[in-house]
């Protein structure tokens, strides 16, 4: 046996890492699919469309035309923007665009410094669902500098050498 085929068997034999668990909270806000239609379309379109066709499954043709759903419903130049974006695909049309307001609603009082409970009561949601939305857009946090980083040390460790050595006994 030469020397490659003796690596690739060990490379054969080597474990797969297995991939990492999902974290619905590591991601920044993802773009909804109303989002991602008013950026295609406009959101004066989007709404167009959310309007007539909320709620139900939607064919986007390749090519409108001028006879198709969507190009009677916001027109000849909004479907052939849709068309680029989303041509071929059936969309689950959004019944109401009022999570995306509502979302968006949170931050701009939050950022008016209405309390979370305020904010609970006006946009008729629970507490937990308004921090749940403020930790979805939060930043990260920079990295703490090297005077105030915490103790390389772990605590048991540390508390043992508070106390000093411990001898066992016999």
């Amino acid at each position: 046996m030469n020397a490659a085929s003796s690596k690739m068997s060990a490379l054969a034999r080597a474990p797969v890492p297995s991939s990492p668990r999902f974290n619905p909270f590591a991601a920044v806000m993802r773009p909804t699919l109303y989002d991602l239609i008013a950026n295609s379309v406009g959101a004066d379109a989007a709404d167009k469309l959310i309007a007539d066709f909320g709620g139900r499954r939607l064919y986007i043709s390749r090519t409108p035309g001028p006879g198709d759903l969507i190009t009677r419903s916001i027109g000849m130049h909004s479907a052939l923007a849709m068309a680029r974006v989303f041509g071929g695909d059936r969309l689950l049309m959004p019944a109401t665009n009022t999570f995306a307001r509502r979302r968006f609603r949170i931050f701009q009082m939050r950022a008016d410094h209405i309390s979370i409970s305020r904010i609970a009561h006006e946009l008729r949601c629970t507490e937990r669902y308004v921090y749940k939305v403020l930790a979805l857009c939060r930043a990260p946090e920079p990295a703490l500098s090297s005077s105030k980083a915490a103790s390389p040390t772990s605590a048991p460790i540390a508390e043992r050498l508070k106390r000093g050595h411990i001898t066992q006994r016999s």
